[in-house]
């Protein structure tokens, strides 16, 4: 894939810091995102390069605010498309703006251009990342971190996951159940929030 991640990360934030972007929050929805991609390892069979395309994902995700917010998820596909970022390949830069979009709202869909645009393994690819960083989302719904941890267990076709502390986190944990629904359907599997 890419040469050398420490620089595409760099270049990621220095796109996000060019839309004045939410630091506190990208960066807690990176780290809850990570978390979870290492915790269902066994779900998604991704490897260490998809993490790093994660990432950047979870970092860019919400630049559309810029624009507005009913579409910024839209808007944050448009803007990584049209970025210089030369750290990562026109796949991997297509990959990586296709997870910020679908970080909300619909799912994917082949009669949504840009995900069109994608090989039927990225497709894949993209969709399993998406829906990890939609479900990170769901978990910093306040943008003030309440979660600071979390643990997660993979039994058969159920996933556990506990947010800590257990207070102070109940709109976090409700807008993750929401969330999850994504990531249910895309690993076939049921989903605890708790």
């Amino acid at each position: 894939m890419f040469g050398h991640p420490d620089v595409a990360l760099e270049q990621v934030i220095a796109l996000a810091e060019g839309y004045d972007y939410e630091v506190g929050h990208s960066c807690q929805d990176a780290r809850l995102a990570l978390r979870i991609f290492d915790l269902t390892a066994s779900l998604h069979g991704l490897d260490d390069e998809h993490r790093d395309l994660l990432h950047y994902a979870a970092i860019l995700h919400d630049i559309g605010y810029w624009y507005d917010y009913e579409n910024h998820h839209k808007h944050a596909f448009r803007m990584i498309m049209a970025a210089d970022l030369p750290s990562l390949s026109a796949r991997e830069k297509l990959i990586v703006a296709n997870v910020a979009r679908y970080h909300r709202s619909a799912r994917p869909k082949l009669k949504h251009k840009g995900f069109a645009l994608l090989e039927p393994e990225d497709r894949e690819i993209a969709t399993k990342l998406a829906a990890i960083l939609r479900l990170a989302d769901g978990l910093d719904r306040g943008h003030v971190n309440a979660v600071k941890d979390l643990d997660g267990e993979v039994y058969g076709d159920t996933v556990i996951f506990t947010a800590y502390p257990p207070e102070g986190n109940d709109l976090e944990r409700w807008a993750g159940r929401k969330k999850s629904r994504f990531f249910a359907d895309v690993f076939g599997v049921t989903v605890t929030i708790r």
